[in-house]
């Protein structure tokens, strides 16, 4: 298939999930934010929702900031379910109550990612919020108790990540089988803390610690949330490697509607209060390049294993380089 042909099917792809973010407004003040965390919430989140669900996405994501904090949380969440097949929520899990946990058992939610990254200390030290971690906990173990499908996603920073065997052996004794590990990116408040951020070192000790894990509890699963690029990583942990969707098949939206590549980079394509996706990715030059896949270093174009990881996070590049067409700070392949 030719380049302009790619491109062309994709526009006339529907998403096939979208993260909208209803507030920017948070309760903690995680070092490792990719948020702004602005007291801002949005007063247009129905008629957004009813556009997303208007453009056949069948999988909605609710995040912020911290979702919660919407004072109108609850009535979206129902007005959600009724628009969308699949329906997840992300959140830290300080202000889930027992009323929350009935609504997202009743309306059958399909999953909820509860953040968590480190033993009490250091889950603290990296939220700034002390009873953070005691919250996090006991809601995981109530919504395990009511059948709620439930995940929990670690941010990878230097301060954690020599913590994280303890926590996939914690989890799994939960009852948790699932698990997100997310890049640490210095943008949004994350920007101020660029010591966070892992070497290639310990990035690659802390996959096969988790793989290693993956081997002791063969029904856990730990999910790479972010894309790195192949050549970073040893052949045993490839299978870590995957190319990010966001961009693609997949969107951010922000509290006014904007139509964003993905939360962490925050570039702007459109707005889904204006125009349609597929008037949106038509529109724009950045979709299309990062479809053709003209997006990456030149090196990364011509890598024999570019299907497989795309050039890694373009997002961590646009940090880095500040061009979205930039190198991953973990590319180690530059010939």
């Amino acid at each position: 298939m030719n380049t302009q042909k790619l491109i062309e099917l994709n526009i006339n792809m529907d998403p096939v999930r979208v993260e909208f973010e209803l507030t920017e407004q948070c309760n903690l003040l995680c070092k490792f934010c990719y948020n702004s965390q602005r007291p801002i919430t949005s007063d247009k989140v129905y008629e957004i929702l009813e556009k997303i669900s208007q453009e056949n996405v069948p999988e909605i994501v609710l995040t912020g900031g911290e979702p919660l904090l919407h004072p109108e949380f609850q009535n979206i969440f129902i007005h959600s379910s009724a628009l969308f097949q699949k329906i997840m929520v992300q959140t830290n899990g300080t202000l889930i109550s027992a009323e929350i946990a009935g609504l997202f058992k009743k309306y059958g939610i399909h999953s909820v990612n509860v953040s968590l990254h480190g033993g009490k200390r250091i889950h603290e030290e990296l939220t700034g919020v002390p009873g953070s971690y005691d919250s996090a906990v006991s809601v995981i173990k109530r919504f395990l108790d009511l059948g709620v499908r439930t995940a929990s996603n670690f941010v990878m920073t230097s301060q954690n990540i020599s913590f994280l065997p303890e926590m996939i052996d914690m989890l799994y004794d939960m009852g948790l089988h699932e698990m997100t590990l997310t890049r640490f990116t210095p943008v949004g408040l994350g920007a101020k803390n660029k010591d966070l951020a892992l070497s290639q070192e310990e990035l690659i000790s802390a996959l096969y610690a988790a793989n290693s894990k993956m081997k002791e509890h063969p029904d856990f699963s730990v999910i790479l949330a972010n894309s790195v690029p192949y050549c970073v990583l040893p052949h045993d942990l490839s299978g870590f490697c995957s190319y990010c969707h966001f961009g693609g098949s997949r969107f951010y939206i922000d509290i006014n509607g904007n139509v964003l590549m993905c939360g962490m980079s925050r570039i702007n394509i459109g707005n889904i209060l204006e125009n349609s996706f597929k008037e949106i990715k038509a529109r724009s030059d950045i979709y299309k390049s990062h479809i053709a896949g003209s997006d990456v270093p030149e090196a990364c174009a011509k890598c024999g294993q570019f299907g497989v990881c795309r050039g890694g996070c373009r997002a961590a590049a646009y940090a880095y380089t500040k061009n979205i067409c930039g190198s991953d700070p973990y590319m180690v392949r530059n010939e």
